[in-house]
């Protein structure tokens, strides 16, 4: 895999709105957009999230607010608080490129098979990296 440029940075914070009202005030970062999910874990628990999206330039900023339950960010905020969760790809195919980092020594952590992965190499910058399908 050869990563070309960085598509996406995510934040793991606590309170979406102030978060928001600071980086608009300080850094001039909007418009932002919101978006509403939720679910069932594995183990039948419901969740939701609430995200805001905001672009500079090229580069999709994203926060992520867990407003029920435990989420894959949930155990990122309990050991290190609010902060970069993760870089996000845009990848050809997610599936294959999975196949080949898995191969290579990679964690694959979450997998929604054609849509994204997050994967951590682990060791020396143990960062996660989130594989997205490109959008259309």
């Amino acid at each position: 895999m050869k990563l070309t440029s960085v598509d996406h940075i995510s934040y793991a914070v606590t309170d979406i709105d102030k978060v928001i009202a600071s980086w608009t005030k300080l850094y001039g970062i909007g418009p932002w957009t919101f978006r509403e999910n939720g679910g069932q874990d594995a183990k039948g628990r419901p969740w939701k999230i609430r995200m805001a999206f905001a672009y500079l330039g090229p580069v999709e900023i994203e926060l992520v607010q867990c407003t029920e339950g435990r989420i894959f960010q949930s155990k990122f905020l309990d050991r290190w608080g609010e902060g970069l969760h993760h870089l996000g790809f845009f990848v050809d195919d997610v599936d294959a490129e999975v196949a080949k980092l898995a191969e290579d020594g990679a964690t694959v952590l979450v997998h929604d098979p054609g849509r994204f992965a997050y994967v951590d190499a682990g060791g020396p910058g143990g960062a996660i990296f989130e594989l997205m399908a490109k959008r259309s």
